[in-house]
């Protein structure tokens, strides 16, 4: 991409706050002016910083205790120092510094609250030593060392988040990827806790009432995967070969957790990688702590992996959720070599990380488990990337990253998924064998280092003996996704030619080259006929050279999901899908086609009734559950938009009599115990809307028996009750009454609280929704998160309008003020996204009088601006419909 591209790109969805530079540019110009005081770390600061440091060791002592606000502790940091002729800063934000030592000297705290300053008088060329004594509090956002009471029995948890810019929370430290260290850690605990960090233990002290844990010294790392982890957490034990195996939870929560759902694809991941990379695990131990209030899924933390607590499932597990369990296991255990072993260098490597990681997690998951059906799980995940290329906030895989809160406002689809698919791309392109070996290539080559995307593409194309610069630009640097079309013409039952037409959006016009599958098809009574055809495409235009073929009946451009691309299915062939689709034998045929059918309702070629229609019709004969799962998504979704549009009362109504019959019936003759029976019951209480749908659940809630099998597990009660309160049902005071007192777990006090919100009077609804907007001191992110899912149902939405119309000229305090992780609870419970286009014209005006928002929350709201935008040109199919 050229730089005015990239300038453009950068001004849409990056605040001016944080600065925008073209390609490469910092790394070239590291700055010397004084460090603004933010709490983020510049690129061009970072650059400089590195250019001058070397050789760091940190020796860490930690106080952690169950009473105090606040945790203690010292650093001692050791380093090389090339230049000592100006300051050098040390990052902690939100603590408090006691005293500082320079190389054996006191030195002044010159502490503003985001780093500490180091004098260049008292620094030397050469080694350099500081100590430093510290204070920090717990955290509430997630961000730190968090720490968490459980209500059920009082035991405490503490673990640590860092990516991208948080090991600051917990000591003072040079936060940055390239600047690796090797970590010595002591803690003093109360003696019934656990400590888990990068390295195994080497002595634990007896004190009487604590205990002082001892890790010997790390391989070199960087700060965002060092790990420290403390509390009375219980543990399971196994081993994959020779390296220890660890799983911990919370005492409260051991009876959900099921060892060899963790233990069995682990032990998987560990000979598959280690075949793959040619590299043994590099650590010495494994351990996965499962840790509540998580804010993301995991995080690969170098040795001692944290798992979010929704990997427990409080009753049937399901297929899906093992296999979703099983593909995070991996991504994490990839992280170990790429990431952990060798390391990106900044942030503008974050895509490569995350998506290596979620593309090898889709191979071995594929190749070493249970879950063969591993590519057609990554391609629901792609289809969120395609969603995200479509709007105005995408960027290019591959992007300028000024700062750490930029590298936090991109992970999204585009950095996970789209960059996963352009792997997967590299991977057909190249050869799957060339890839590999590239891959262990450079992961040999920088071992315990840092690299660059320069790095990793040199090793593919060494490997594969090709030239990868313009397949780098047109895949890494440009944004969009394209679209494809086939032209195919026909003399008699012999097809006589065949054109591939790529498309792109106007504002990113590029045309890229594709490597895909043709897929040809032919209708027989007994079934398909499937003729496949590789093929590359480019540029608008692409004739294929087709081997002598019967006309076909269907022509599918990327059979196999090799490509990244959007497969535009016209509406002529609809008719022949409609009632062919499940003659696919190929799940993940099948699962692309009705994808096709959705995304044409999205773009407002079809109704979502006839969606609803046509997914009715062949619902039944769908063997799948994954992709009955994706229908019935589908189906919920045009329920949805319907709400939104048709006014008459009673069409309304007999439609949802239709839905609800439809899925009541489907679950009670689904097979007992299946994990079909399970989400058509869950699919049921998404779609009522109704009092006699309602009026059934509230009943479901005292029946001592329901169909055979199926297990009306807690968290299945609490869905039903919080339908239930979201509409104010008569008795759903009384039921979320009842059954807060009957699961007093985290859990179910977060649900009771959601429940509670959404019955709220008015007076007390925007009280909860001030309170999000300035969240007060202890206000944790998960407590806000359960504020805002129950603020404004749908039956508050003029009030949620009415609120929204306050709020959007505070924007920007809200973004001067208020910590980014209580943005989503905003954005989300607040604001919304009302199908209503005055709502869209007040957002319209906020958007363009706030152009110095926090990058999340200007993304946030541009994204915002998308999906009304989507929902009122659904709504105009549907008006035209039925009038209105």
């Amino acid at each position: 991409m050229n730089s005015i591209a990239t300038a453009s790109l950068c001004a849409i969805l990056l605040a001016p706050l944080v600065g925008c530079t073209d390609r490469g540019e910092t790394s070239d110009k590291p700055s010397r002016e004084p460090r603004a005081a933010a709490p983020l770390l510049t690129e061009d600061y970072a650059r400089h910083r590195s250019s001058r440091i070397s050789d760091i060791s940190y020796e860490l002592d930690f106080r952690l205790g169950t009473e105090e606000r606040d945790f203690s502790g010292e650093v001692r940091m050791e380093f090389e120092l090339s230049d000592s002729s100006g300051e050098l800063t040390m990052d902690f934000i939100g603590g408090s510094v006691h005293s500082v030592a320079v190389n054996g000297q006191s030195a002044e705290s010159d502490y503003n609250g985001f780093f500490l300053t180091v004098q260049a008088d008292a620094l030397e060329q050469g080694a350099n030593q500081v100590e430093i004594a510290f204070s920090h509090p717990y955290s509430t956002d997630g961000r730190g060392l968090y720490r968490f009471e459980d209500p059920v029995d009082g035991r405490f948890y503490l673990y640590t988040d860092f990516q991208p810019y948080d090991a600051n929370h917990l000591f003072p430290c040079f936060d940055q990827p390239d600047l690796k260290a090797s970590f010595t850690t002591a803690a003093t605990v109360p003696a019934d806790w656990t400590v888990v960090s990068s390295t195994s233990e080497s002595a634990v002290d007896d004190l009487g009432e604590t205990r002082r844990w001892h890790f010997p010294e790390s391989a070199p790392i960087s700060t965002y995967i060092y790990a420290l982890h403390a509390g009375d957490y219980v543990s399971w034990e196994s081993a994959a070969g020779d390296v220890p195996l660890r799983l911990f939870s919370r005492a409260s929560l051991a009876e959900y957790v099921r060892p060899e759902d963790w233990f069995v694809p682990t032990q998987q991941g560990f000979e598959f990688f280690e075949n793959y990379f040619e590299i043994p695990y590099p650590f010495g131990k494994y351990d996965q702590i499962i840790v509540p209030h998580f804010n993301a899924g995991a995080m690969e933390n170098l040795a001692a992996v944290t798992f979010s607590e929704r990997f427990l499932q409080r009753g049937m597990v399901s297929r899906q959720a093992r296999r979703s369990l099983a593909s995070v296991i991996h991504h994490e255990l990839a992280h170990m070599w790429f990431g952990d072993l060798v390391t990106m260098d900044w942030w503008n490597g974050l895509w490569l990380n995350e998506s290596f990681a979620t593309f090898m997690a889709s191979l071995s998951l594929g190749e070493a488990t249970e879950f063969k059906e591993s590519w057609l799980s990554a391609y629901r995940g792609k289809t969120r990337a395609y969603g995200a290329d479509e709007r105005e906030t995408t960027h290019p895989i591959e992007m300028p990253t000024a700062d750490t809160a930029t590298a936090f406002a991109n992970f999204d689809a585009i950095t996970y998924n789209k960059g996963s698919a352009a792997l997967k791309q590299l991977n057909h392109y190249v050869g799957p064998e060339r890839f590999r070996q590239g891959v262990s290539a450079y992961l040999k080559e920088h071992s315990y280092g840092t690299s660059t995307i320069d790095d990793f593409l040199g090793a593919i194309a060494t490997a594969a003996q090709l030239d990868l610069d313009a397949w780098a630009e047109e895949w890494l640097h440009v944004p969009g996704a394209n679209t494809v079309e086939v032209e195919f013409a026909c003399q008699e039952d012999r097809l006589e030619s065949l054109a591939l037409i790529q498309g792109a959006p106007p504002e990113w016009p590029a045309l890229r080259t594709h490597k895909t599958q043709l897929g040809l098809y032919n209708f027989r009574e007994n079934g398909l006929t499937t003729q496949l055809v590789p093929i590359i495409y480019r540029g608008q235009r692409t004739d294929a050279d087709i081997p002598e073929a019967t006309c076909p009946d269907f022509v599918y451009a990327n059979h196999g999901d090799w490509d990244y691309v959007r497969v535009k299915v016209g509406l002529d062939q609809l008719s022949a899908l409609r009632d062919k689709i499940n003659v696919f034998e190929d799940p993940l045929s099948r699962s692309m086609l009705w994808q096709a059918i959705w995304d044409m309702v999205q773009t407002g070629r079809l109704s979502p009734t006839e969606f609803i229609d046509i997914a009715l019709e062949n619902f039944e004969a769908e063997t799948n559950d994954d992709i009955a799962q994706q229908v019935l998504g589908g189906i919920q979704g045009s329920w949805s938009y319907m709400q939104e549009f048709i006014e008459d009362e009673a069409h309304l109504r007999d439609f949802a009599t239709r839905l609800e019959d439809f899925l009541w019936n489907a679950f009670l003759s689904a097979e007992p115990g299946s994990d079909r029976q399970h989400f058509l019951f869950d699919r049921y209480v998404g779609v009522i809307e109704h009092d006699t749908g309602l009026d059934t659940l509230a009943g479901v809630l005292g029946l001592d028996s329901l169909p055979e099998g199926f297990v009306f597990d807690q968290d299945r009660r609490w869905n039903v009750i919080g339908k239930l309160a979201s509409h104010s049902h008569a008795k759903a005071a009384e039921l979320v009454a009842a059954e807060r007192a009957n699961d007093p777990s985290d859990q179910g006090l977060r649900r009771a609280k959601t429940a509670e919100v959404a019955m709220a009077d008015p007076e007390e609804t925007r009280r909860l929704a001030e309170m999000l907007l300035n969240p007060p001191e202890g206000l944790s992110v998960a407590e806000a998160r359960s504020i805002s899912w129950g603020l404004y149902p749908r039956a508050k939405k003029e009030q949620r309008l009415a609120m929204a119309a306050e709020v959007f000229p505070q924007l920007q305090e809200i973004s001067d003020n208020v910590n980014p992780l209580y943005f989503w609870p905003i954005m989300g419970g607040v604001l919304g996204t009302p199908c209503d286009s005055g709502y869209l014209e007040q957002l319209q005006t906020a958007i363009g009088e706030s152009d110095s928002l926090h990058p999340i929350l200007r993304k946030r709201l541009l994204n915002m601006r998308f999906e009304i935008q989507r929902c009122l040109g659904v709504g105009e199919v549907l008006k035209s419909e039925f009038g209105g």
